[in-house]
């Protein structure tokens, strides 16, 4: 029988850590790269980051952001809450990244093609190619994996213990030094 290892607050809060600031990183790497071949030769126009093709993957890395920095500072069923909340945003910008992606969907950067060509998109573009970079599929990947360990937080946080120094302290021995006596009897 194989054991899980469990995820403590510290390793949970940690993983998302990582993957998030490696999502905001790969999202900022060239996804899409942009070319004609007039007369033969290759020409690149522009090339696209994550960012710049898509507005709404800042935006949900932002909510991922706040929902760890909500988890880090709460408890209980708040803290449940933002972290679920936090697996939700990171698997609806996997699911969008990789549609966007798939579908090479540049409908947000038509004015910047059109721009880069000379072309108006009205007269068709047809000539364009459009090549998917690795780091998009790095993206996907990354949005993935924070999606899943936000989803493996929420499910393991019931069992992380509170902070030593907020937990309740035992009564225990009454001291018995000089320093202590005279604190008593104030």
């Amino acid at each position: 029988m194989r054991r899980s290892i469990p995820l403590s607050r510290g390793r949970s809060l940690g993983l998302i850590s990582i993957f998030l600031i490696s999502g905001f990183v790969v999202a900022g790497q060239d996804w899409f790269l942009v070319s004609m071949t007039p007369n033969e030769a290759e020409v690149n126009l522009k090339s696209f980051d994550g960012y710049t093709a898509y507005s709404w993957v800042s935006p949900l890395l932002l909510v991922c952001l706040a929902a760890l920095g909500t988890s880090a500072i709460s408890a209980g069923a708040a803290r449940f809450i933002s972290l679920l909340v936090g697996s939700i945003s990171s698997f609806a910008l996997t699911a969008l990244a990789g549609m966007g992606v798939l579908n090479l969907d540049l409908s947000g950067v038509a004015d910047e093609i059109a721009t880069a060509t000379g072309i108006a998109a009205t007269h068709g573009i047809s000539a364009l190619d459009v090549t998917i970079a690795p780091m998009a599929a790095a993206a996907i990947a990354f949005f993935a994996v924070l999606g899943i360990v936000f989803l493996a937080a929420s499910l393991s946080q019931r069992n992380w213990v509170a902070n030593s120094s907020t937990a309740v302290k035992k009564p225990g021995k009454k001291a018995v030094d000089s320093i202590s006596l005279w604190d008593e009897q104030r």
